[in-house]
């Protein structure tokens, strides 16, 4: 089984325990030690599961991926070419948004898709709650605005002198969204939305190690019991603030993309995103954080903050696609 992240490693690890009926110690978590226990369950992170050097008898090995988008990467490709009689890829998103990577190295070592799982099939069978989307509008900062739109032409320009998948283009993006992240507008509406749903479990999601801070600290100074999770602090930090998330003692949990991929916060009742990438993924696994089921929760609400056309052309698209689903709302700050 090779995993992403140690956070998954150590889900998958609980997980496939309790599932075969084993000891946490008769599962192997390969360490840099690179050692495989054949005749049991082994569980690697991708950079480590790039380091193998396959030893084992190729008919008795089934290799499991989850995310394996991640491995189409050029750093972790060599993962694909690992041996094994049976092999499977798990991912919410397995099309790469900048790469051929599916069609050219997932396709070819794990197969074709086999199974896709809709949000209705979700909600049919009671892997996610019923929820309802709350799109809010909201005005840039003036000079937010015009340096926005002065990108935004800078972008039209280098694409028609040099091709949209230009250094130059992509340069331009990463400026602008890094700005329209940076609004002051999104904390503070951010703050507000968090205050109007004291008493549930709220998980707030920005772009911004510095905005998550300032969200944080003010949403305490407001008498609301929050925690801050992040790539940047300790792991033991971490994972204290989601204990305490889980029991209840954190009203409020503020992150960056540290919770983006396949960790389980199923207690979250109320998701506030309040700056976001463009991309399909990320969307998918932010709402999947919030939409899990837990005891005694009957429905999630997820908040998404929006200020430009291209933010209100994919959430239009979104509603589309959920229509009878999802109940979509839109309004203004």
């Amino acid at each position: 089984m090779v995993v992403p992240t140690i956070a998954l490693q150590d889900q998958w690890w609980e997980e496939a325990a309790a599932f075969f009926g084993v000891p946490l110690d008769d599962i192997n978590i390969i360490t840099g030690r690179l050692r495989i226990v054949q005749g049991t369950i082994n569980i690697a992170v991708l950079n480590t599961a790039a380091r193998l050097t396959p030893s084992w008898d190729e008919q008795s090995m089934m290799l499991v991926i989850d995310e394996c988008h991640k491995a189409a990467s050029p750093k972790f490709s060599s993962i694909l070419s690992l041996p094994a009689r049976y092999r499977m890829g798990l991912s919410a998103t397995p099309e790469r948004p900048y790469d051929e990577g599916l069609r050219t190295l997932l396709i070819p070592s794990l197969g074709e898709v086999i199974y896709q799982y809709s949000y209705g099939d979700a909600l049919r069978d009671g892997v996610i709650v019923p929820f309802d989307l709350n799109n809010v509008v909201f005005e840039l900062e003036e000079d937010t605005r015009l340096a926005y739109e002065k990108l935004t032409r800078s972008i039209a320009k280098a694409i028609s002198q040099y091709g949209a998948d230009s250094s130059e283009a992509i340069r331009l993006y990463l400026r602008r969204a890094q700005i329209l992240n940076s609004s002051p507008a999104r904390v503070k509406l951010a703050l507000r939305l968090a205050s109007k749903n004291r008493g549930r479990r709220i998980l707030i999601f920005h772009e911004n190690v510095e905005a998550c801070t300032v969200i944080d600290e003010v949403l305490r100074t407001a008498g609301i019991r929050s925690g801050l999770y992040h790539s940047g602090l300790s792991g033991r930090s971490r994972t204290e603030t989601l204990s305490n998330f889980r029991k209840g003692e954190i009203e409020a949990l503020v992150t960056c993309r540290a919770l983006d991929e396949g960790f389980n916060v199923p207690e979250t009742e109320v998701g506030i995103i309040a700056a976001s990438t463009a991309t399909r993924r990320q969307r998918i696994q932010r709402l999947g954080r919030v939409l899990r089921p837990a005891s005694g929760k009957d429905r999630a609400a997820v908040y998404t903050l929006l200020a430009t056309g291209p933010e209100m052309a994919r959430l239009k698209s979104e509603e589309e696609e959920l229509e009878g689903v999802a109940n979509v709302t839109w309004s203004r700050a």
